[in-house]
């Protein structure tokens, strides 16, 4: 029964953190939060505002981990051997990995809209919720519809 639930707990896991890092319909990787070019349009941004949410996306960039440094969860998972005797450790220790991962990529995005928040006005910051709002509920219907 240990086994079951630790599994189904690394798979809820491992499936969170693929379908985070995936791409979005558009065919553009961690556009996500700050598609830039397409805030100065809708909520017509001055040159400042521009320059420091250009500015706060290349900060973004700079934190995240250089591409190949982090070997995936998924392909841990997969060199995994059921039949050694640290199967279960090791599967809790990535399954610790993966909460921890996810738990960082949450609270970096909410640093990221604290600070979006202080460089919008208030108008600016009420439109952007709304679009936040739509962009969710579409991205809700296309992962119910690919279910």
């Amino acid at each position: 029964m240990k086994k079951l639930i630790t599994g189904v707990l690394l798979s809820a896991c491992i499936a969170t953190t693929a379908f985070a890092g995936g791409k979005h319909s558009d065919g553009h990787r961690g556009q996500g939060f700050l598609p830039i070019h397409k805030m100065v349009r809708a909520l017509d941004l001055s040159d400042e505002q521009k320059d420091q949410l250009k500015a706060l996306k290349e900060e973004m960039k700079a934190d995240r981990p250089e591409k190949g440094t982090q070997t995936s969860i998924k392909t841990q998972l997969a060199a995994l051997d059921a039949s050694d005797a640290n199967y279960e450790q090791e599967l809790n220790q990535l399954a610790d990995l993966s909460a921890e991962r996810a738990k960082a990529r949450v609270l970096k995005m909410a640093d990221m809209r604290v600070k979006v928040q202080q460089i919008l006005t208030a108008e600016q910051l009420e439109k952007f919720n709304e679009m936040t709002e739509k962009r969710a509920k579409r991205d809700g219907k296309k992962r119910h519809d690919k279910a």
